[in-house]
């Protein structure tokens, strides 16, 4: 007989021989299990999952935020999903896995076993529990029992405007037993506070921080998830806070259109409404509260305490020009008011010198000692009433450009002071937190 008959006549006893005894896991093994955890071993939910009911029972929660939704600054609501990893030890939930074809692990219902009666504490909208009722636990056969409840969470958040839009927020998520004590139920926490590996970025908001502790509330557990959100302020940037900047300046501009120009109280009366406009459009974001106030609100009710006072010069101006100078004449100390405006526009630096001293420089000199002196007392004596009579032409038109000038550059450096002041601040605060980051 050939080699290789006779190996095709001993392969199939071989195979026989040396096939590996493989324990696949049936149905039936799922059903006996079942059997055996709510039959014969009686497994009832309202137990709690430990021998010596004196002893608490462990409990460890771990956050996997997946999205900040919304984040109302107004009502104090912030608004996040994700679902929490929570798990115990139930000692009432163990096997042998060899008896049941190695079946270490099942999914059970999640209202068919104890589970700890956790949510959130800090929410501001009706709770329903946690997790769906068409939803499972992962039960492991030595007893550890895996739930990952999912959830979108309204939670309370107080917020602190003074550096709106370039603020930073903390915000907590605290989760706890409603019923449980702490005797009964101890909660812990892992190493990383919060899991991040899911989550997507939010367009207004960024976390920079997360931190996560234990605490106790009326003698019951909670664990606290804390995030510190800062604000992308671009949209604010571009849309309120370079167009108030830009209107402070139109605040000013108003003192450049001469009194005599017909758009000069309208133009005043516009820059006005438009930061009241600005002002209403702030007040409706930030919440209403009297704790704090945003260093912008502050600023922009400055600028429109400048404008309704620069209305009300302007049309003080607009009255003045108005004026004819032989019906109202025009008070002495307005006039040396329109000198000294024009002497520091270097305007009649010349003509004020000629007039207050070229006269006096008139002198007859003579051999005579005394007769120069007689001669130099009768020029000056007239050369005053000529000073007197040169008093210069004023009219209520250069009065109120005059008036222009001086409201003009006081507008302009107090507007350029306190911009200065506010982004100081602004930028003073934005380093102190980036210290406070790093360390």
């Amino acid at each position: 007989m050939a080699p290789r008959e006779l190996y095709s006549m001993l392969l199939p006893f071989l195979l026989l021989v040396y096939t590996p005894e493989v324990n696949a896991q049936t149905s039936d093994d799922g059903k006996n299990l079942f059997k055996k955890i709510f039959i014969a071993d009686a497994y009832n939910k309202a137990v709690r999952p430990t021998f010596n009911q004196t002893e608490a029972t462990n409990v460890t929660v771990i956050l996997h935020l997946t999205k900040i939704i919304e984040f109302d600054s107004q009502m104090e609501i912030l608004t996040t999903s994700g679902f929490l990893d929570i798990y115990w030890n139930d000692c009432y939930l163990t096997w042998n896995a060899d008896d049941y074809n190695t079946m270490n692990n099942i999914y059970i219902p999640q209202d068919s076993v104890w589970k700890p009666d956790i949510d959130l504490q800090n929410g501001v909208s009706r709770s329903k529990g946690f997790g769906y009722s068409n939803l499972s636990v992962y039960v492991e056969n030595n007893g550890r029992v895996n739930w990952y409840p999912y959830g979108i969470w309204k939670s309370a958040c107080n917020i602190d405007i003074t550096y709106f839009p370039f603020d930073t927020q903390t915000c907590d998520l605290k989760f706890g037993t409603w019923t449980y004590l702490t005797k009964d139920v101890i909660i812990t926490v892992v190493n990383d506070p919060i899991d991040m590996k899911g989550y997507e970025t939010n367009s207004e908001w960024s976390i920079v921080h997360t931190s996560v502790y234990t605490t106790e509330n009326i003698g019951k557990p909670s664990v606290v998830f804390k995030l510190k959100l800062k604000r992308k302020p671009l949209f604010f940037l571009l849309n309120i806070m370079l167009p108030v900047m830009m209107l402070s300046i139109l605040n000013v501009s108003i003192f450049i259109l001469p009194a005599e120009s017909e758009e000069k109280g309208a133009f005043s009366v516009t820059v006005f409404l438009a930061l009241v406009i600005f002002l209403s459009i702030v007040m409706a974001t930030l919440p209403h509260n009297s704790e704090e106030i945003s260093f912008l609100e502050v600023y922009l009710v400055i600028m429109a305490a400048f404008s309704t006072l620069a209305v009300i010069l302007t049309m003080f101006q607009i009255r003045l020009n108005s004026r004819d100078v032989d019906e109202d004449p025009i008070p002495s100390w307005l006039i040396k008011f329109q000198v000294m405006v024009e002497v520091i526009r270097c305007k009649r630096c010349n003509k004020v010198h000629q007039a207050t001293y070229n006269h006096d420089e008139v002198v007859t000199f003579s051999s005579d000692h005394t007769n120069r002196t007689k001669d130099t007392t009768s020029e000056r004596t007239n050369s005053k009433p000529q000073a007197t009579n040169e008093q210069p032409n004023v009219t209520w038109n250069q009065i109120c450009s005059s008036l222009d000038f001086v409201f003009f550059w006081i507008f302009s450096i107090a507007t350029v002071i306190i911009t200065v002041i506010i982004v100081a601040i602004y930028n003073t605060d934005h380093h102190f937190r980036s210290t406070n980051s790093e360390t």
